[in-house]
């Protein structure tokens, strides 16, 4: 997923996120959270690394156990909420979950997408707005 989100950005004249090893375990735990409460939602809060002064997050989920990232990918790329994150220019890094199950009666397959944005130590955080 993160290679296949970095070729979306590059063919938008965007550079590519780097992989963060804090955001893929906050979306792997959280894809299998998802799946183990049957439930499909955003919590309040990510659940990764203090040192990201900025969090973003983009779920997904389809019937199978297909992986699909393509068909994952431009989900969300045609949803407005969803492509900007895909497409921020203010988030450096990325990690990626999937976990395959079942959500209620059907085999599911989740998607957690984790975005973020380090800060130097020192500096002034702000408020930055997502596209």
């Amino acid at each position: 997923m993160v290679r296949a989100i970095n070729a979306v950005r590059a063919q938008h004249g965007l550079s590519a996120m780097g992989r963060s090893g804090s955001l893929t375990g906050s979306a792997e735990r959280y894809s299998r959270w998802l799946m183990a409460n049957n439930t499909f939602r955003h919590l309040s809060s990510i659940q990764a690394s203090s040192r990201f002064s900025l969090l973003g997050e983009a779920l997904e989920w389809h019937s199978g156990r297909r992986f699909d990232v393509r068909g994952t990918l431009n989900r969300w790329m045609a949803s407005p909420g969803h492509r900007a994150i895909v497409l921020s220019s203010v988030m450096r890094l990325q990690g990626a979950g999937v976990t395959r199950g079942r959500m209620g009666s059907r085999r599911a397959t989740v998607w957690v997408l984790h975005v973020g944005r380090i800060h130097p130590p020192g500096a002034q955080l702000t408020s930055l707005p997502l596209p």
